[in-house]
């Protein structure tokens, strides 16, 4: 699948993004990502998710009841967080970061991976990957940092740096892999995904992308 970057313990910051400030950019992606779930369980009732990084799952009481959900991370400590639900919509399992979903050696109707992409260097069997995961016609949800407007380098580069130097680490190299609205586009309709929708949001801060596996002929 490609280089995942793994230099900063990110486990530690799971439980920040309901709380101001860092609130700002995660809840409205939280917003974006249940209505997509939503969308995805009138389309497939009793459908099947795949959740890669799948950190805490703090969408998880928000989500469908009717869908059941695979949940993957790198990190055993989420594994065992997300596994301690005791959800039995959820089955939770640890990859290696080599690993691209295909390894699981099952498809899904939809499958969503949130602050994902931007880890992973090249990108492009990634995206690969994830189609070929999905069942035909199933659909896709990513988000990702937006790079395409000034406003998140001058916060990284400022902010941001200030606040993850106070805890040790740096975001100098963070995200080896940074998109704008167009490049995601891009990337996309080159994986030969369809439907192919990419919106800013968390005041331009953010990007998500849902794109369709085609259906079979």
């Amino acid at each position: 699948m490609g280089e995942v970057i793994t230099d900063n313990d990110y486990f530690v910051n799971h439980d920040k993004v309901r709380r101001f400030p860092w609130s700002l950019y995660h809840r409205p992606l939280e917003r974006e990502l249940v209505a997509f779930l939503r969308r995805v369980s009138v389309e497939r009732p009793n459908g099947s998710t795949l959740v890669i990084g799948c950190g805490l799952m703090q969408e998880l009481s928000l989500a469908p009841r009717d869908m059941s959900f695979t949940a993957v991370d790198i990190d055993e400590r989420a594994v065992q967080a997300v596994s301690s639900f005791g959800d039995p919509r959820v089955t939770a399992r640890a990859i290696r970061p080599e690993d691209d979903p295909t390894v699981l050696g099952q498809r899904f109707d939809a499958i969503y991976a949130k602050e994902v992409i931007e880890h992973i260097n090249p990108w492009e069997p990634y995206l690969d990957a994830l189609r070929d995961t999905l069942n035909p016609g199933g659909q896709l949800w990513l988000s990702t940092p937006n790079y395409g407007d000034p406003w998140l380098p001058l916060l990284e580069q400022t902010v941001l740096e200030v606040i993850a130097r106070r805890d040790g680490f740096t975001r100098q190299g963070l995200h080896p892999s940074p998109f704008t609205q167009d490049s995601l586009t891009d990337a996309l309709e080159a994986a030969r995904f369809e439907e192919v929708e990419v919106k800013k949001v968390s005041r331009k801060l953010a990007l998500v992308a849902t794109a369709r596996r085609p259906r079979d002929p």
